[in-house]
């Protein structure tokens, strides 16, 4: 005899990048194994994987490509779910900054409903001469991994995986190599360069200000948690 099915609920939520309204339900028991291996592993990106995975299977919206979502698009999704899924409340600790004296861990509740992405989004054209410009995305969780912030070779290789096309006052170019687009990003002076990685670096993310009493000393202090994984491991 077939065991009764259960009903899930859907709800309604908002891309940050786009506006686009998707579809999406809780995740269920088989997901949140999928999330707890990928914890106990530690494995940053085998945890964004399992979130990436996670999020392909709850959302309902089939016009959604979950790999081409910007990073904090996927953050700010997988809090959604996980508020629907488990509860609008999680727990994290808190420390003083490193040149406190007292090292005490306190433990803070954080409403991740109340969470949102900071930060303006834009539409990533870029004039790096008054003829010459170039459109950039936001990277996706595939861009950045392997990348590291403090290697200047990962910098350039995301920069290449984001550029979708370049343009002058009479055409548009994206049917390039990727040695021309190397060659030619090798070509740019550090002015617009840097134009291109300011992008970058004020790209939206989640952020999340937390004001505490720590419960060892009695001071009163606040830190600003961003990113997926401070809210989430």
């Amino acid at each position: 005899m077939a065991l009764p099915s259960i009903a899930t609920p859907e709800f309604i939520t908002k891309i940050p990048s786009t506006g686009q309204e998707i579809r999406y339900r809780p995740f269920l028991v088989k997901e949140e194994k999928i999330l707890l291996m990928a914890l106990e592993g530690k494995d940053s990106n085998e945890i964004m994987l399992s979130v990436q995975n996670v999020l392909k299977n709850c959302i309902l919206s089939e016009d959604v490509s979950v790999n081409k979502l910007a990073t904090f698009d996927i953050e700010y999704l997988f809090l959604k779910l996980r508020s629907k899924s488990v509860g609008e409340v999680i727990k994290i600790k808190v420390n003083h900054a490193n040149d406190s004296e007292c090292k005490y861990a306190t433990e803070v509740d954080i409403n991740i409903d109340k969470i949102n992405v900071e930060g303006d989004i834009k539409d990533g054209k870029l004039m790096l001469t008054d003829k010459v410009g170039l459109k950039l995305r936001y990277p996706t969780m595939e861009d950045l991994k392997g990348i590291s912030i403090d290697d200047a070779e990962s910098m350039f290789k995301m920069v290449r995986k984001c550029i979708e096309f370049i343009f002058d006052e009479d055409n548009v170019y994206s049917d390039f190599t990727e040695k021309e687009l190397s060659d030619w990003i090798d070509s740019l002076n550090q002015t617009q360069f840097a134009k291109i990685t300011q992008f970058f670096e004020g790209m939206p993310k989640l952020s999340h200000k937390i004001d505490w009493e720590c419960k060892s000393c009695g001071k009163n202090d606040s830190v600003t948690v961003e990113g997926l994984q401070g809210f989430f491991i």
